[in-house]
């Protein structure tokens, strides 16, 4: 049976949901966008996408100097094709892994209209490496940039590559891996976190065998005794080339042992077409695309009905270059994707909540010719997210944020007493008092800068914004997700735009005026800033804001 497609009303509704799980937040600007779009034309561009971003860049100094920490990078420039030595103080590896940080966070931000860096994070929770663990910045650079090009391609090829990626290397210690001492760990995760999941049938001796399959990768980090960018290299002697018996789980497999330049590279090819065989391989994968798109809880009527179907269509694919955009899109037109059920069913993760924050309230960014303030309000937004629980570049462990794999809590580990807590002081920060540099800044365009929401702005976005009603239901469009009273609208109308009265003319009086000349001495006109930052602190503290 097919994956069943979506055939309702494909409007205003089905569009911010669709957004809000594709992108970090559905702007205004986002809905204008696509409106008038097709289903179908929607997903076509949220789906069309390439790895064109620009790499990271030195924007970082010491003391004020950018000389004083990693000399070798002119400030301004990448890092990422610069050999860095061990043992420098400051430690330039910690620079360029902020760096790293600020500049993953800035594409987020700034993301084109493409489920691109959405599609990023879930490979990343997914694929997981620690920016802290494999400690060099170059690669965890190439495990993000392989991650960002291939996360619309084939899974197998990804997986392939992720195996021998210099980052997951040395984060799995496969770098360490050897015929004589054979490491367990990538094996292991392998099989239970990246392709078939735990308890699926694999046997203890399974991954001692994949293992062995995997001797003789390493990272080589200097050449001569000069540092390099560090790369993967394969060293056959320090490959196991005995043949490797697998489980009755895998038909008793045999793979034989290679030795020579391309041993290595043969036999992975062979334990990875070994493990694709497997259907658990595709039901995984698919269970792991829900959770984190649609929602966290899979009964057996979701498993029959779309987990099975949207398998086989990955396993109907499994050579097609564009795999996992097919798989992805199914899911995202699918009727289940749409079901009433799965809307304002999920609470945020922080990079959802914080970057979806700043996009709808349309917080500006200096531009690059600012790059230093850029890159230091980046790192202050990252801050923010992991201040929420979510260290992007930092997942807590191999398995990747809790809040998709935990059971029965999933989604809802993002939200408790003390999370809620950090959730209102970010949504009072953003909008009331933004985000600023210090004066000990080398670049003079990037000191003392205070960037602030304009609420002013914010509104003229909508079409009508000096008629209260108009304003208060475009308002309630953008940060609920789901439908409120018109007792609650008038309410809040009511308290705020029209500050006590009952009256809309005191709104559309006071907003005209102030618009026209913001320097007004007209005492009501004066109030609409102050009267929508009200406003809007108290519609981000309800509980329709904090679900999506």
């Amino acid at each position: 049976m097919p994956v069943i497609p979506y055939t309702g009303p494909f409007a205003q509704p089905e569009l911010r949901h669709l957004l809000r799980r594709s992108l970090f937040g559905a702007t205004p600007a986002d809905m204008a966008h696509f409106a008038g779009m097709s289903l179908d034309q929607v997903i076509d561009e949220l789906l069309t996408f390439t790895n064109d971003t620009t790499p990271p860049i030195k924007a970082y100094s010491y003391m004020g100097d950018p000389n004083g920490v990693d000399p070798d990078v002119p400030f301004g420039s990448t890092w990422t094709d610069v050999p860095t030595a061990q043992g420098l103080m400051p430690d330039p590896n910690v620079e360029r892994r902020n760096s790293l940080g600020q500049w993953l966070t800035g594409l987020m931000i700034h993301q084109q209209r493409n489920l691109r860096e959405k599609y990023t994070l879930f490979w990343h929770n997914h694929l997981v490496t620690q920016v802290t663990t494999v400690q060099l910045a170059s690669p965890f650079y190439g495990y993000l940039q392989t991650l960002r090009t291939q996360c619309a391609g084939n899974f197998r090829q990804l997986i392939y590559d992720i195996s021998i990626d210099t980052g997951m290397l040395i984060y799995l210690n496969g770098y360490l891996n050897i015929a004589s001492a054979p490491d367990e760990n990538y094996g292991r995760e392998l099989m239970e976190l990246f392709t078939l999941g735990e308890g699926t049938g694999y046997t203890e001796a399974d991954v001692q065998t994949a293992a062995r399959v995997l001797t003789g990768w390493t990272v080589q980090i200097q050449n001569g005794g000069n540092p390099i960018i560090p790369q993967t290299t394969y060293i056959p002697f320090n490959h196991d080339t005995g043949s490797k018996t697998f489980s009755a789980f895998f038909n008793n497999t045999v793979i034989a042992g290679q030795s020579g330049l391309n041993g290595g590279s043969t036999e992975l090819n062979a334990l990875l077409d070994m493990i694709c065989a497997k259907d658990e391989v595709s039901l995984h994968l698919c269970r792991k695309l829900y959770r984190f798109f649609v929602h966290s809880e899979i009964d057996a009527s979701v498993e029959a009905d779309l987990i099975a179907p949207l398998a086989q269509l990955f396993r109907d694919n499994a050579t097609a270059p564009d795999q996992l955009r097919i798989v992805l899109r199914a899911l995202l037109t699918s009727d289940a994707f749409f079901s009433a059920d799965v809307r304002a069913c999920m609470v945020p993760s922080p990079a959802d909540y914080v970057i979806g924050k700043l996009r709808q309230l349309n917080m500006p960014f200096p531009d690059a010719s600012a790059f230093e303030a850029q890159y230091r309000l980046w790192g202050d937004v990252w801050d923010l997210m992991a201040y929420a629980g979510q260290q992007i570049g930092e997942p807590p462990n191999v398995a990747g944020w809790p809040a998709y794999y935990q059971y029965p809590q999933y989604d809802k580990i993002w939200m408790d007493s003390a999370t809620y807590a950090v959730r209102k002081s970010i949504y009072e920060y953003i909008t009331y008092t933004g985000l600023s540099t210090p004066a000990l800044m080398v670049q003079p365009q990037s000191q003392n800068l205070v960037e602030q929401v304009d609420l002013i702005a914010l509104t003229q976005q909508f079409p009508t914004p000096q008629d209260p009603n108009a304003l208060i239901s475009a308002l309630c469009d953008m940060l609920f997700v789901v439908d409120v009273s018109q007792t609650v609208k008038n309410q809040l109308k009511i308290n705020y735009l029209l500050f006590g009265q009952l009256n809309d003319d005191y709104w559309m009086s006071a907003y005209t005026t102030y618009v026209a000349d913001p320097n007004t001495t007209d005492m009501a006109a004066q109030l609409v800033p102050t009267l929508l930052t009200l406003l809007l602190l108290d519609m981000q503290g309800a509980a329709e804001h904090h679900l999506m």
